[in-house]
């Protein structure tokens, strides 16, 4: 690696000033799990690396009854996992974890650095958007909150400006009879990168029907994808096993998969199809 400055700000307004004074040249280190391969790889050569493990206030997992879960962007992998918290509230976050790269990984990569890099091959994205979750940005220019969907623009690249900093994950209280099943499937070992990964979360009316729907397309494109039309599919009716089958076929159309050392463009699809209709089954079945 080139050298570099090493840059350690202790609050979050120090962290966006330097930023913000280096700007292109900075980049942010927080578990370092992507950042020091690209760095490696000489893929990047910052002039300053900016370590804000030790910034307090973005650490930590809380629950409000009525904002929801927060999870500070240094939480990491690990902690995700094992949080008996996040256990109680969001269990689903908790199993996909488990199979998450390796130990190791998931003890230094942080939830911030996983969505922050704009890694088109991972898992909590898909998660959170379909459980309508937020992002919290602070920047110089004070704090603004998107919805995790709009965090992502491209392959490794993020609405956020050189000078912001993702801060906390908000994932709100979900409605009576919802539930959510993500299912990623890995075509050569299980801690490899998944070839795709689908998150359904259903909200089911008295009667039973599908009231409102999230099917969340993963690794599949170069973004997160919404199945808006196989979700549009599902709405006001029950779930039986052939709609759960046709909103697969639907959604496994929305997305843009590349082929690669994962599984060709055709074999992607035929992965998606074939995960929404389990997934949209579990969650119906649990939220039931």
């Amino acid at each position: 690696m080139k050298n570099f400055d090493y840059l350690e700000p202790t609050t979050v307004a120090e962290a966006c000033a330097l930023l913000k004074q280096h700007g292109s040249e900075a980049k942010v280190f927080a578990g370092g799990a992507h950042l020091t391969i690209l760095m490696k790889q000489g893929l990047l050569e910052p002039a300053s690396l900016i370590n804000i493990k030790k910034i307090a206030e973005l650490k930590g997992i809380r629950f409000d009854v009525n904002s929801g879960l927060t999870i500070g962007a240094l939480v990491t992998h690990r902690e995700l996992e094992t949080s008996a918290l996040v256990r109680e509230k969001c269990p689903v976050l908790c199993e996909a974890e488990r199979e998450v790269a390796n130990i190791r990984v998931r003890h230094m990569g942080t939830v911030g650095g996983n969505l922050a890099s704009g890694e088109p091959l991972t898992d909590l994205a898909q998660i959170f958007i379909a459980l309508d979750g937020q992002v919290q940005i602070v920047g110089p220019n004070g704090q603004r909150t998107i919805a995790v969907e709009e965090l992502f623009l491209d392959f490794y690249t993020t609405s956020l400006a050189e000078d912001e900093l993702l801060t906390q994950v908000v994932l709100p209280p979900l409605p009576a009879r919802s539930a959510i099943d993500y299912i990623r499937f890995s075509s050569s070992s299980v801690v490899d990168k998944p070839a795709a990964g689908v998150a359904v979360r259903l909200t089911l009316a008295a009667d039973g029907t599908i009231q409102t729907a999230r099917i969340v397309l993963g690794c599949v494109g170069a973004t997160p994808v919404r199945a808006r039309n196989a979700e549009a599919l599902l709405m006001g009716k029950k779930l039986t096993g052939e709609l759960a089958l046709e909103a697969g076929g639907i959604a496994s159309q929305e997305c843009k998969p590349t082929s690669d050392l994962r599984g060709s463009e055709q074999y992607k699809r035929a992965i998606v199809k074939t995960l929404v209709k389990r997934a949209a089954s579990a969650a119906y079945d649990r939220a039931k």
